[in-house]
């Protein structure tokens, strides 16, 4: 079984494969969900065991066709147990490899049929060391290409956040992948050599490069427009923190004012209690004064100046509605965290806690909010409030309670949170809703 030519076959064959799994893996190397040693040795031991299924098949006369389907399955398995990333975008970039291979090695075929084979050879994948390096040969030419174009997919795919287009959207080249793949299964010298087998790889070919494409395009559209939602959302949020801030400095201007208007009463008649010699009288009215000074009310929540005016915002808001508000910072005047993005993250937990609390109408309700710094430059905020009921979920993630759709706030809050390397967790118990978020740029 182990014969010199059938290991010899079976090597050259594995080596045609070994481009493939680099290609998988090269451009998730910074998702492994197991050290790097781990992964290598899971799909090393599928690569062995492959081997030796080859050395088998050619030892006996039988193509490695069959076999080749079965352990991509099992390539897939290791695949989506070693990369982290969410299921269905993993699905919709495999597919793109596995294109990437049919056009390849369909197109080599055709082209050593045409070449090397007369009419009437039989054609099998595992066959002599030869046809195994020319099948390699385009693989190797159109590498760096289709890796240049996935590392540009890979980036856009996991960085948007529309869970309802994914959870659909990889059908589309799954199903035309298929489609191809049912047509152009039997690799017979009756319909390689014919255009109908090579008209229907480069099809696909065309096909999944518009796919892709367009739909990335429209991805990155999206992100964009959504970013500009939210950064208007914020911009009309930064409007009502200024135009508070300028009535509270306008009222102590005024306050100001009034107050050096009446002390100059005040001291025109401690003047004249002096002049008496009433001390008695002068001790009774300073005490009465100085009870009717004004208590400082200037609460400073935070080093951090875009901090500290965001909370003193939700602050207000929290003690005009009535709702008990508790804060806890140890933040530093400097954060490793930008100020747009910490600000506008902040923002849209309390806006969430401020709706939470407000959906109670009137009943006892409260806001919690910590943040401390973890480590070098990590940061930790959570934010805990009451709340009615769980937000409603679909595909894991939270609903508004505004509208039907996702809720945006929760959805900038995730991508904040996986733009610096963090996650974000929501979940509410006992009539508490705890919203937690960790930064680690």
């Amino acid at each position: 079984m182990l014969t010199h030519d059938a290991m010899l076959a079976a090597f050259t064959y594995i080596l045609e494969l070994i481009p493939f799994h680099f290609l998988a893996y090269y451009p998730f190397r910074d998702r492994l969900r197991f050290p790097a040693w781990i992964t290598i040795l899971g799909v090393g031991a599928n690569i062995a065991a492959e081997f030796f299924v080859c050395c088998y098949c050619y030892s006996i006369g039988q193509d490695i066709r069959n076999w080749d389907a079965l352990f991509a399955l099992t390539s897939i398995l290791i695949y989506f147990s070693c990369v982290k990333a969410e299921i269905t975008k993993l699905l919709f970039i495999y597919i793109l490899m596995v294109d990437y291979i049919m056009i390849v090695r369909g197109t080599a075929i055709f082209l050593s049929i045409k070449l090397f084979y007369e009419p009437g050879d039989a054609y099998r994948l595992l066959d002599s060391p030869q046809g195994t390096i020319l099948r390699l040969i385009p693989c190797i030419l159109t590498l760096p290409l289709i890796l240049n174009f996935l590392n540009l997919t890979k980036e856009r795919v996991l960085r948007s956040y529309a869970p309802q287009l994914w959870s659909t959207i990889w059908l589309l080249p799954a199903l035309n992948t298929l489609m191809v793949l049912l047509f152009t299964w039997n690799f017979d010298m009756v319909s390689i050599p014919g255009l109908i087998f090579l008209l229907s790889r480069v099809c696909l070919l065309i096909m999944v490069l518009i796919i892709y494409y367009q739909l990335i395009s429209s991805l990155e559209s999206l992100r964009l427009q959504g970013e500009a939602e939210e950064r208007a959302k914020n911009q009309e949020q930064r409007i009502a923190m200024q135009q508070l801030q300028y009535a509270q400095l306008q009222k102590q201007i005024e306050e100001t004012l009034q107050a050096r208007h009446d002390l100059h009463q005040h001291l025109a008649l401690i003047q004249a209690y002096l002049d008496s010699g009433d001390t008695k009288t002068l001790k009774d009215y300073i005490d009465k004064y100085g009870q009717k000074l004004p208590l400082q009310s200037d609460k400073i929540y935070c080093k951090n100046y875009a901090v500290d005016f965001v909370v003193r915002y939700y602050a207000e808001k929290a003690a005009a509605a009535s709702i008990q508000f508790e804060s806890h910072l140890q933040l530093p005047q400097e954060l490793s965290v930008g100020e747009p993005d910490i600000c506008v993250l902040l923002g849209n937990l309390l806006e969430n806690a401020m709706d939470s609390c407000l959906e109670l109408k009137g009943q006892p309700s409260f806001i919690r909010l910590h943040a401390q710094v973890a480590g070098s430059c990590a940061l930790s905020i959570t934010v805990d409030n009451s709340c009615a009921a769980m937000p409603a979920k679909k595909n894991h993630d939270l609903l508004s309670s505004k509208h039907s759709d996702y809720g945006v706030g929760t959805m900038s809050i995730r991508n904040i949170a996986a733009q610096y390397h963090g996650i974000a967790d929501f979940k509410c118990s006992g009539g508490v809703f705890y919203a937690s978020v960790f930064l680690n740029p």
